[in-house]
């Protein structure tokens, strides 16, 4: 369980970019993660471009760095098998 506190960013992502945000910290292709969250590509990019925009960033390492940095997913150790 994560914990937030007053210093724990709040992005206000929607339930939507929270199931991108994990495939996205892995990698994934637009492709790959329209695949196995049934959506369209054109549906990833406009999730993705706002996350970018939540997140001020531009781009994907960016990105999927920030979401590290700031722990705003779980650890994949920490996920059950």
């Amino acid at each position: 369980m994560k914990i937030i506190t007053e210093d724990t960013p709040n992005y206000d992502f929607t339930p939507r970019e929270k199931d991108i945000l994990p495939l996205l910290v892995r990698g994934l292709k637009n492709e790959d993660i329209a695949n196995i969250l049934y959506i369209s590509v054109s549906t990833v990019k406009a999730n993705l471009t706002s996350i970018f925009e939540k997140l001020g960033v531009d781009n994907r390492t960016q990105a999927a760095a920030k979401i590290l940095a700031e722990n705003l997913i779980p650890h994949r150790d920490s996920e059950q098998p």
